[in-house]
């Protein structure tokens, strides 16, 4: 949690935060959405959802939108900046603070202002699924990883993981693999051929949840349900469902609370639209497995709610250092 309390909340009543994920239907981001939404009415504020559906042109008219309607300010959620700069830098040069969350700022150099802010999310989220291969193998993995290749970012997450498999497995093999998110149709075939390349392969990881679901039928394809331990990251009802029921691939989900995120991210816009400085935010993540996934129910509500990561204190906290 921040600790610094922000003044002038109270003159942002009534305005616009827009809030623009890749692809809106999303679990995850239909969550941060719906938490935005009620953060931000405690705050006297409204939230704008738009939907760019994975693409540029999708994009820059949602940044558009939100530059025209003087919005007090907008939050991406995994794209990068240079997939709308243009429209971005209109924006920027309009006054309206911009977040880019989930991706990882462009160089070290970057510093986040009032204008411009990086909130890189759970970066380590392959980071996580490479130590339970590790673990969970006992040091003999073989595994293909799906990496989505839609921006620098859901790259970059995937490669700094990579070299814990070469300082703490050296009896592991693994074989990455590009994905996009932009066709799913596409996926399944991609992942059974990802399979038949790779015979001996014994784990299999898709970067994010979005691409589970064609991944299960991939590997139902190539005839490798029950030799497969699938894993995937940005985990939802549907992910620890899977894993909860048991019979099918899934044997390890990472999770984040997209419920905190959203207050979170509310908090941000709200310093960064009062000129008050935007502060660092951190999202709550959990590794589920056979052994944990029994501790939490896996419901639509209780992942709306957070209770998948703690309870909801957090919210009158927030509430109290925006004066509301």
């Amino acid at each position: 949690m921040p600790t610094a309390p922000i003044k002038g909340v109270a003159s942002l009543k009534g305005k616009t935060v827009y809030y623009i994920p890749l692809v809106a239907a999303i679990p995850g981001f239909v969550v941060t959405a719906a938490t935005m939404k009620v953060a931000l009415a405690d705050a006297g504020l409204k939230l704008q959802v738009c939907d760019p559906q994975g693409q540029p042109s999708g994009l820059a008219s949602c940044v558009q939108q939100a530059t025209t309607a003087n919005a007090a300010g907008i939050v991406t959620d995994a794209v990068p900046y240079a997939m709308a700069q243009n429209a971005f830098d209109a924006a920027k040069s309009k006054g309206v603070p911009i977040i880019i969350t989930d991706q990882i700022p462009p160089s070290a150099s970057t510093q986040n202002t009032n204008q411009v802010t990086y909130v890189p999310g759970v970066v380590n989220q392959p980071t996580q699924i490479a130590w339970w291969m590790i673990a969970d193998s006992q040091g003999k993995a073989n595994a293909v990883i799906a990496q989505e290749s839609d921006s620098p970012s859901s790259i970059a997450y995937v490669q700094d993981a990579l070299p814990i498999f070469k300082q703490n497995c050296p009896g592991c093999t693994y074989t990455v693999k590009n994905i996009t998110a932009t066709t799913n149709n596409q996926l399944a075939s991609d992942t059974s051929a990802n399979l038949l390349a790779n015979p001996n392969a014994t784990y299999y990881y898709t970067e994010f949840e979005d691409s589970l679901d064609a991944t299960v039928q991939g590997i139902q394809q190539a005839n490798k349900s029950s030799s497969i331990k699938l894993s995937v990251a940005g985990g939802s009802v549907d992910g620890l469902g899977r894993l909860a029921g048991g019979s099918g691939p899934v044997k390890a989900v990472v999770a984040v609370d997209q419920a905190f995120a959203g207050w979170a991210l509310t908090d941000e816009i709200l310093r960064m639209a009062t000129k008050s400085g935007p502060v660092t935010e951190t999202f709550p993540s959990r590794l589920f497995t056979a052994q944990n996934i029994g501790t939490v129910k896996v419901s639509n509500a209780e992942q709306a709610s957070g209770a998948w990561f703690g309870d909801s204190s957090y919210q009158a906290a927030f509430k109290t250092l925006w004066g509301v």
